[in-house]
């Protein structure tokens, strides 16, 4: 038994393809940006840990469809009218995977078998990432939209806030950004093999599924198949554990005995050597200076408001005592600490309705991934060998020679 074949929809770019599997062996081979890494990755999603799945997994192009029905729930509420249906069965991602079964092996398979008429050949299933309760998610979502409005209303009385304050969720894609995990999961759906069809124009034509249909119980797949995988080298993205900032905190996540930096790390480096305005600044970095001084007032403001209670309760058992140190909450961040989260560095990909759609550092293939990270590297070294920026401060660390890279290819 091995896999035939898969077809994947609605995941990244990857709107509906077919990949042909080898018996023994199958290599993608493709130019940048064409798919090969997305690939890759919803078999991760799917067969591995549905956990890891995001926002961004699904279709770009699918995303105005998404808000779209969000809009429509929200419409219809406001008019007080009969809510529509909550499916979303045609915008999210799914992976249909086909197995060559030999005779004498079905007793692996029995969860798979779609009729008693089977005598061997191609069985197929259907993994979707799709919501558990669409009605749940349908709620919670305008319940969510109707306290943004709220408090956002209370805000405006209050003087507190302006008509350009954004609040989550704007939409059914931001809410999705933050309670995927709460709504969705991957099942399981029966596929016929009389109705599998031949890709057209190298596009797939994967069968459609009555909505009617009810999910297989527990994973169908548990023990067929296994999933073994070595991370992509990516030649300047790692660096050895010996080099750090010039701070001297470490940069990146250890890896196998060396330091693996994102591209979002690497700019924050190039940010500390060379743009940081609280080092050294100069009569262009006083405003910057200034608003980041005021956020931070009011950001120490509100955390000590909002662990007022808390630290009451802590008091109320016993501490601090009379010689011991108080215990308070206060911020210390600078400007490049924005570039730390997952989501610092993005693609700017299209713009739909006057919504700009953009994609993490990671969806981009890698490829220009470390095309990328190869100019910002050399333009490092190169500003810090010039003396550009802040460098010429004379503050930073003078290099003596140049730095050895490895090249990957």
């Amino acid at each position: 038994m091995h896999i035939h074949q898969i077809e994947i929809g609605n995941f990244r770019k990857l709107f509906s393809v077919r990949v042909d599997f080898a018996k023994d062996k199958t290599i993608f081979v493709g130019a940048n940006n064409s798919g090969k890494t997305s690939a890759m990755t919803a078999l991760r999603r799917f067969l591995l840990d549905q956990r890891l799945f995001s926002i961004n997994d699904f279709t770009l192009c699918n995303w105005k469809a998404i808000n779209d029905a969000g809009a429509c729930w929200e419409a219809a509420l406001a008019a007080s009218a009969e809510l529509p249906d909550p499916c979303l069965t045609e915008v999210v991602p799914f992976l249909d995977i086909w197995l060559a079964v030999p005779s004498g092996e079905f007793h692996y398979v029995q969860k798979l078998i779609p009729t008693l008429e089977w005598r061997g050949g191609l069985l197929g299933v259907r993994l979707r990432f799709e919501p558990e309760d669409p009605s749940a998610l349908q709620a919670d979502f305008l319940k969510a939209r109707i306290k943004s409005a709220e408090t956002l209303k209370a805000a405006q009385i209050a003087g507190s806030a302006s008509k350009s304050v954004s609040l989550w969720p704007q939409n059914l894609i931001d809410y999705l950004d933050r309670r995927m995990g709460r709504h969705f999961k991957v099942r399981a759906y029966l596929l016929d093999p009389t109705k599998l069809v031949d890709p057209v124009d190298g596009v797939a034509r994967p069968q459609d599924i009555a909505a009617a249909s009810e999910p297989v119980d527990g994973n169908p797949l548990d023990g067929l198949i296994q999933i073994d995988e070595i991370s992509a080298q990516r030649g300047f993205g790692q660096i050895s554990a010996s080099r750090s900032s010039r701070d001297g905190e470490a940069t990146g996540a250890q890896v196998d005995g060396r330091m693996s930096r994102k591209l979002s790390t690497q700019l924050r480096t190039y940010y500390d050597r060379h743009l940081d305005p609280q080092d050294t600044p100069a009569v262009s970095d006083i405003e910057a200076l200034y608003a980041l001084e005021n956020a931070r007032g009011v950001f120490d403001a509100r955390l000590t408001d909002c662990f007022e209670k808390a630290l009451g309760e802590l008091e109320g058992l016993g501490y601090p005592g009379v010689t011991d140190p108080k215990l308070t909450i206060a911020t210390n961040f600078r400007i490049q600490d924005g570039l730390n989260h997952a989501s610092a560095v993005q693609y700017v990909v299209a713009s739909t309705g006057g919504t700009v759609l953009r994609l993490p550092e990671d969806s981009n293939g890698l490829g220009y991934q470390n095309l990328v990270s190869m100019v910002f590297a050399l333009m490092g070294f190169r500003d810090g060998w010039m003396k550009e920026g802040k460098a010429s401060s004379g503050e930073s660390a003078t290099l003596t020679a140049p730095p050895r890279f490895t090249w990957f290819w």
